[in-house]
Parts: structure tokens; sequence; C-alpha cells
């Protein structure tokens, strides 16, 4: 993960917190609390960035390993888990290369991070892993974009305004906007985020890999993957052209 997107994309994980309270992604904490208590444990969240599922699953007295690349997210991470007096294993690693001696009922992947695995060779790497600790009827549960050619054929020099948010580290708000360019060859969303406040600006380059939705069964399909449900929306609408997650539950075959 790390040759793919060098510089870690939000600023820190004070930063992060807030900015998903803003966005309201953490409508997808009681989706993924729910599947974990339905599966079971342990489980495995891969990228779990600064524990946002990971310590709402432990809450239900769940087994769960958080893995992440950034230090300084799981750095973060640990000072709640250990602030809410949880017994939580956190791993600093590569969900693309990822050795954990140990099979899970349940492994998630939240946040679309599936669309950070940029290549065809490191989807394949990260399938194989999943496989690898999932066992036999566990379920890999994971988010990702749904592709939409309005904002992938935006004029790549034009910069759009996107949320704020409460600056973590001091007074006043921080501005967010974002800018992209998509590279169809190779399916990836050069995307650019602006973030404004107290006079300064620093700017995050992030890839995004798109996943079409035919490509993406496929992708499963080919890597051993039988997929259960696919849902829109984290209340399990159907997934349709108007969706702007794929929500897939699966299992090995």
């Amino acid at each position: 993960m790390k040759d793919n997107n060098d510089e870690y994309f939000y600023i820190n994980g004070q930063h992060y917190d807030y900015m998903i309270k803003s966005r309201q992604a953490h409508d997808s904490i009681p989706f993924y609390v729910r599947y974990a208590k339905m599966y079971g444990s342990p489980v495995l969240e891969l990228a779990c960035g600064t524990g946002r599922i990971t310590i709402p699953i432990a809450k239900e007295g769940l087994s769960v390993i958080g893995l992440d690349f950034s230090e300084k997210m799981l750095d973060h991470a640990k000072r709640k888990s250990k602030e809410n007096d949880l017994d939580i294993e956190w791993v600093q690693g590569d969900m693309i290369n990822f050795s954990l001696n140990k099979k899970f009922c349940t492994i998630i992947m939240p946040g679309a991070a599936m669309n950070w695995i940029v290549d065809n060779k490191s989807m394949e790497n990260c399938l194989i892993n999943v496989r690898k600790h999932l066992k036999q009827n566990g379920r890999f549960i994971f988010d990702a974009f749904n592709p939409d050619l309005d904002i992938l054929q935006r004029e790549g020099s034009k910069i759009y305004p996107m949320y704020d948010y409460p600056n973590p580290e001091g007074e006043g708000t921080v501005f967010v906007a974002g800018s992209n360019s998509y590279d169809k060859v190779s399916q990836i969303n050069y995307f650019n985020s602006y973030y404004k406040f107290e006079g300064k600006e620093i700017v995050k380059e992030l890839k995004l890999r798109m996943f079409f939705p035919q490509e993406l069964d496929a992708l499963l399909y080919y890597n051993g993957f039988i997929i259960d449900n696919k849902y829109g929306t984290f209340k399990e609408e159907p997934f349709n052209s108007d969706s702007n997650l794929q929500i897939i539950i699966c299992h090995k075959n």
C-alpha cells in the first residue's frame, strides 16, 4: 500500500475522526457491528484506521484485531481503546500482504479501502491473504465505490468544495475541497484533497482504483469468493445504478 499511496492521505487520526463525523460515514458502524456479531469472532478489520469500527465491535465483547499501515492512525486508535479500557490487538501491516497465523470468522474492510488497491496483482494478493485467513464458513465483508461517471469526467483543473468540520487542533473550521483526474486505461482516479484552516492549506494526494460492478463481482469470483449479498446502502437497500457504494458480503468457495 505504501508504494501506491506514499504519503498518507489524512492529516492525522484526530482530523480523520472529525471528518468522518461530518460526512456521516459513521452510518456504516451499525452495519459492520451487526454482521460481526452475526458471523462471530475472531474478527479482523483491514485498513482499520483509528478504530472507528474496531472499537465498537470490541465493545460488543468480540475478539478483534485491527490492521493498518499508518503508524499515526494506529497510535490514535490505541489511545482510544485504552480510554475505553478495551483489549484490542493493533497490527501495523499492509492489507495486501499480511500474515497473522490465525483464521477469522469475520474479515471486514470498511471505508472503501478496497479502492486504495490500484493494480490487479495487488488485488489478487489481498484476496489470497483474505482467503488464507478466513475460516471455511467465515465471511468477508467490505464496501467499495460505485464509479460515478459524472465525477470521473470532471475537468481536472477545477476544485470543488466538499465538506467542513471543526478543527480538532485549535479553533475554527477545516474546509475541505477536492479535484480529480481520471485515467480511463488504468481506471485510477487521481484525487487531491485541499484542507484549509488556520490560514494555511494542506494538500493530500490519493490514487483510487475504480471497480465497475460487474468487474468487481468477477474479481471476487475468479479469486475464489461467492457473493452472498450485495447492497447499495448500509441500510441494506438493493444495489442499483444509483448506488454510491457496492457493499458486499461473501464467502470463499
